[in-house]
């Protein structure tokens, strides 16, 4: 009886420092999104050089078009766990049709969605404004990469091998 309640006081112990973990992780995942958005609108009125009008109607656009591809990721994202979870015990079960469909329509969502945004700028910046737009989040992406792997330096520096799809190493 002794070792039940030992393993019972233990396990308690364990859940209740999790759930601390886990809110406090949540909290920093929360401000550093929140730290992101405020760069990337700092950056994207700079690198834009948008007017106080333009930041006024075009900020709220973005913001819904961002809602609405979140929305349709976290969609996406619920069909495959849901999918995962009917196969849980059997992987032969796992429905590759099912995920692949939700995928790929997720993707046309996505598009459709920032060709709409796209679109829709075009009464608020100009031609030039807009062609940056076009190519901002492809360079960012490129940016952050790249600082990324400054900060991580190169491969033997990290202990590590180059991998991927641009690796040298041969392959039998």
């Amino acid at each position: 009886m002794k070792k039940i309640l030992i393993l019972l006081a233990l396990t308690a112990g364990l859940y209740a420092q999790d759930r601390g973990d886990r809110e406090a992780m949540i909290q920093k995942m929360e401000a550093g999104k929140e730290q992101r958005e405020v760069w990337i609108i700092g950056t994207l009125t700079k690198h834009l050089d948008l007017t106080s009008e333009q930041a006024e109607k075009f900020f709220p656009l973005q913001n819904e078009f961002h809602k609405r591809s979140e929305e349709a990721k976290k969609a996406n994202s619920e069909k495959l766990r849901t999918l995962r979870s009917a196969a849980k015990d059997d992987r032969s079960k796992f429905d590759v049709d099912a995920a692949i469909d939700s995928k790929v329509r997720m993707k046309g969502t996505l598009v459709r969605l920032e060709s709409k945004f796209l679109k829709d700028t075009k009464g608020i910046l100009t031609e030039g404004q807009r062609i940056k737009l076009l190519f901002f989040e492809e360079r960012m992406k490129s940016k952050l990469s790249e600082q990324m792997r400054d900060r991580k330096g190169p491969p033997s520096e990290r202990g590590g091998t180059k991998r991927g799809f641009d690796s040298n190493k041969k392959r039998r």
